[in-house]
């Protein structure tokens, strides 16, 4: 019960302090339409360049609010609440980051199958581009919450987590952007690099709340 009011207590906060998908989806929206300017308007750039581009997005997006899913704890004394509801940190934290998540990202892997449409691929490739989003949201969302815990009540915090975030989320967005390529070239591999991103990311989503536990207690000491 307790863990269930975690989870709806963070949902509510995504949306009253963050605008719940609003800010992820419009960041989304906003690097897609613009991503032509720098690579280029031709069909066959956009359709080459499409699948890498959107999965990068959609890691931008994940990134946008993640500041506040720990720092705000912080700094007002909810984490030390947290330490004292007789619950492991590991379980909270997991409540938490899923409450978070399921609040603000939903929609990024429906976009991504918009974005993916309008780069070019046709139905099947794009579907399949989202479908790997789709199965990557949960490791993002674990990884950037590893590093909003680490960089918790730390100035320039967002900048931080962007750094820690990037380079750890390599993994999942090479198997995302193969699985539309490879469905795109019509190889068989599609589905294959979508189970490794799922893989992947219940990896993540398995271990990230016992790193996510000893960066706050590290806080808490």
């Amino acid at each position: 019960m307790r863990l269930a009011a975690v989870f709806l207590r963070e949902a509510r906060l995504s949306f009253a302090g963050g605008g719940g998908p609003a800010a992820p989806a419009a960041f989304l929206v906003a690097c897609l339409t613009l991503a032509p300017l720098a690579i280029g308007q031709s069909p066959e750039t956009l359709l080459a360049a499409g699948p890498g581009v959107i999965c990068f997005a959609a890691l931008l997006a994940v990134l946008q609010g993640a500041e506040r899913l720990f720092g705000e704890d912080v700094s007002d004394g909810t984490l030390e609440a947290y330490a004292l509801a007789g619950l492991p940190l590991s379980v909270i934290a997991m409540a938490k980051v899923l409450g978070d998540g399921a609040a603000r990202l939903w929609p990024l892997p429906l976009l991504g199958w918009g974005g993916a449409m309008a780069f070019g691929l046709p139905v099947q490739p794009a579907g399949f581009l989202a479908l790997a989003l789709m199965a990557a949201m949960p490791g993002l969302a674990f990884l950037v919450a590893i590093a909003a815990a680490l960089s918790a009540g730390a100035r320039r915090g967002g900048l931080v987590i962007a750094l820690i975030t990037a380079p750890l989320a390599i993994p999942l967005m090479v198997f995302a952007a193969t699985a539309g390529r490879a469905s795109l070239q019509g190889d068989p591999a599609a589905m294959a690099n979508v189970l490794l991103t799922l893989a992947v990311s219940l990896f993540l989503t398995a271990l990230a709340p016992f790193a996510i536990a000893a960066a706050l207690r590290a806080r808490l000491e």
